[in-house]
């Protein structure tokens, strides 16, 4: 039988054990370590208990590399002192650790027991971290979309009403206010952009030149002062010569009193 896989643990105190310098003696028990079961099994009919294994002379000979007589007397040695005992039966040899307990006492399940719950907590961890990126990724594929969304409901409103060159201002404006907070976005969209268009209309020249309004006292100051203008182009007050006053000032005289709207 062999053991495959895993570990033992091999503490320092070995340094210490008396069969530590004895090469064939260390060598066949650090071996009897490694293959005996960490837990109980059966084979062929018979009850490996853990700490054992079923082995004989020439298998542990070939395993180790020691001879078969190195063997009888390591496993005298270890016999001895109580690291191991053997049992015989009519089919094989079945060789116990003593202490295996003490060797590898409940670290060894402990550790198995550890890698397994480490290798579920890392799996987990694992699905976790998939599920979080399969969850961002359709998190932004929604994002991206809705957007998309947005951006052509607001191009396709503008451009109904011909206003399809205010988009972006109109898109900033959508974003600044809050897309969530607008329950009809294309209404909105639309009413911003005439509302843009208002503002970059170009004043027409008459509202250019649409005068103060007066005070109804200004208005009569001006009107006077006029009627005085022209009484002098007419020679009712003082003498003004033709030099002094052209056809044009004439011309502006009547239009501002026309505007004024007074009699001249």
């Amino acid at each position: 039988m062999e053991n495959c896989g895993g570990f033992i643990k091999l503490f320092r105190q070995i340094l210490d054990w008396e069969w530590y310098d004895d090469l064939p003696t260390c060598r066949l028990f650090i071996h009897l370590l490694l293959k005996a079961n960490y837990a109980e099994r059966n084979w062929h009919g018979q009850t490996i208990e853990r700490g054992s294994c079923i082995t004989s002379y020439a298998t542990l000979a070939s395993e180790t590399g020691l001879s078969q007589e190195q063997i009888k007397r390591a496993l005298k040695n270890l016999t001895k002192t109580g690291e191991i005992k053997r049992i015989a039966t009519n089919k094989n040899t079945v060789i116990c650790v003593v202490k295996y307990a003490d060797f590898q006492g409940f670290g060894f399940e402990y550790n198995e027991q550890t890698t397994s719950k480490e290798q579920a907590e890392n799996k987990q961890k694992t699905n976790e971290q998939q599920t979080n990126n399969k969850q961002t990724t359709t998190t932004k594929e929604i994002k991206n979309k809705r957007r998309l969304t947005r951006q052509e409901e607001i191009f396709n409103s503008l451009a109904s009403k011909n206003l399809d060159k205010y988009y972006s201002d109109v898109y900033e404006k959508c974003d600044a206010y809050g897309f969530d907070r607008i329950d009809n976005l294309g209404a909105f969209a639309i009413a911003v952009a005439e509302e843009l268009a208002a503002k970059k209309k170009p004043v027409s020249i008459t509202e250019k030149k649409k005068p103060k309004k007066m005070t109804e006292k200004q208005l009569e100051e001006q009107k006077e002062e006029l009627r005085r203008a022209w009484r002098i182009l007419e020679g009712d007050e003082e003498e003004v010569s033709e030099e002094e006053v052209s056809d044009e000032e004439v011309a502006e005289l009547r239009k501002s009193m026309e505007e004024l709207g007074g009699d001249l």
